[in-house]
């Protein structure tokens, strides 16, 4: 896979006080926030998972209590890890699917517009910004990237792009950054002081724009990466925890090597609960997947690999997968 987000069973919250009788509820908000980062916005509002919250600490690892610095004073943080098995467990007797490291990198591009002043988003010279981006996706679980803004993407784009959405010139630029999704974002401070944004998700063959008003430019990021999330959440955690058994072929394995690296590859992906090689013939070898979930979602978490790449099924009597491993 292109990128893994390590950490997603890790998270900080905000707290007014150390003192037991507050701790649930703070690690209540601190489940919540890991909840939101592993499976669909639909299952949020779900039974199973308002039971979950309603006794948070059962899946608890380890906490403690740690102090960051602020513009005034410090301020305290409830540090929670909780138990990875445990909940997706959980989440998995409840039909419910949870995502796994292994997520699209998202390249992210902003064009901001403030008091008749253009320019574009770059993170060494936008460092308050960055680092609300970078805040932005920890929260949501999601790798991102900047752009170097530098001369060969000026070049590249420029103001108008983004203003009209000019998706084919956005896709070119983005090429030699090699993510798997783009991000496009278009931030307006409005007279009446708040922040108007467009987005645009360019992802495979697909593009997606939707908008939204902010009261300020970090609100306004923060909902992007949080819409960001919903899509490619809908797109790649499966709907159902059922089992799949698939059947996959990998042509262009020349050596043991090239065997192990395909093997390695996907018996690391989430969705393979299971993985067998059935057999090595000249030209391929035969595996077996036992994949939560369905056929499409495995299909789309493979799509965003750069290990192996779909080829076109020549024998007519196998009904499963079959697929190129990249040299």
């Amino acid at each position: 896979m292109a990128a893994e987000f390590k950490g997603l069973y890790r998270t900080d919250v905000a707290v007014q006080s150390k003192d037991e009788s507050t701790r649930n509820e703070d690690i209540r908000r601190a489940l919540e926030q890991v909840l939101k980062r592993l499976v669909r916005s639909d299952a949020m509002q779900s039974k199973a998972v308002g039971a979950m919250l309603e006794k948070p600490e059962q899946f608890v690892l380890q906490y403690e209590y740690i102090s960051k610095p602020s513009a005034d004073t410090p301020l305290d943080y409830l540090r929670v890890d909780f138990d990875s098995p445990r909940l997706n467990d959980a989440l998995r007797k409840s039909n419910i699917s949870p995502w796994g490291e292994q997520r699209p990198e998202v390249l992210v591009w902003l064009s901001i517009e403030e008091n008749s002043e253009k320019s574009i988003f770059a993170a060494d010279q936008m460092p308050e910004m960055d680092r609300t981006l970078r805040a932005a996706a920890g929260e949501n679980g999601l790798p991102v990237t900047a752009p170097l803004w530098d001369l060969t993407d000026q070049q590249n784009l420029n103001f108008e792009d983004f203003e009209t959405g000019n998706g084919e010139r956005i896709r070119q630029a983005s090429a030699r950054y090699e993510s798997d999704a783009v991000l496009a974002g278009r931030l307006s401070h409005e007279p009446d002081g708040t922040w108007d944004a467009v987005w645009r998700l360019y992802l495979q063959n697909i593009e997606e724009t939707w908008q939204g008003n902010s009261p300020d430019a970090p609100a306004a990021i923060r909902s992007g990466i949080a819409g960001v999330y919903s899509r490619l959440a809908e797109r790649f955690i499966p709907r159902t925890t059922r089992e799949t058994i698939l059947e996959l072929k990998v042509f262009g394995l020349s050596s043991l090597g090239a065997i192990d690296r395909a093997a390695s590859n996907l018996s690391g992906l989430s969705q393979v609960r299971k993985l067998e090689m059935l057999g090595v013939d000249a030209d391929y070898a035969l595996f077996k997947l036992y994949v939560r979930g369905d056929r499409a979602s495995l299909e789309e978490t493979l799509a965003l690999g750069r290990v192996l790449r779909p080829v076109a099924n020549e024998d007519r009597q196998f009904s499963g997968l079959t697929y190129q491993l990249a040299e």
